[in-house]
């Protein structure tokens, strides 16, 4: 990273922060502004990144995108009680797994995540992982839902845990993130 890009990441940390967008998400016009408080999305996104996504006016996600969503009921609650922390923010990031309507399940004799019977190709798994889930699973992906997965699966508490996530509560999509130190 050049000096310039160094100096603008670090000018655009400091006003996120001191905007408090630490752990919840900012939102101007389209674009919504997320400071990540876990590792479950590494490689792709660390613990502390700033993520920048565009808004996603009831468009259903493709398979593959890193989308922010609302908690859709009880998942802070649930993910602070399962990590032993006192609070979790309502705003998850996670990766489109499953589509509406779509036969998630886990896994083949490779450790692949199936959709509809077919082996899903995820080469942005952390390096080394070589089973999907240690979580066995089956689900169909309801009609107004997607079915999300952290990319760092041993450090993600998602719809392996919690169930698909409702469409109404995905209001974003990644469009890049900025690294933290």
């Amino acid at each position: 990273m050049t000096s310039l890009r160094r100096t603008t990441a670090a000018v655009l940390a400091a006003v996120l922060v001191a905007a408090g967008v630490a752990g919840g998400a900012a939102v101007s016009g389209r674009t919504t502004v997320f400071r990540a408080e876990s590792g479950s999305m590494a490689p792709e996104i660390s613990e502390g990144d700033i993520v920048v996504a565009v808004r996603a006016a009831n468009a259903v996600p493709a398979r593959g995108d890193v989308v922010l969503f609302n908690d859709p009921g009880e998942w802070a609650r649930v993910a602070a009680r399962l990590t032993g922390v006192d609070r979790v923010a309502p705003t998850f990031v996670k990766r489109v797994v499953g589509l509406p309507g779509e036969r998630v399940s886990c896994c083949d004799g490779d450790g692949r995540i199936m959709i509809d019977g077919e082996p899903l190709a995820e080469p942005y798994l952390l390096a080394g992982t070589t089973l999907a889930s240690v979580l066995a699973f089956d689900v169909i992906v309801p009609p107004d839902a997607v079915f999300v997965m952290g990319d760092s699966r041993s450090a993600s508490i998602d719809s392996r845990d919690l169930g698909p996530v409702p469409l109404h509560d995905v209001f974003a999509v990644q469009q890049w993130v900025l690294r933290m130190p």
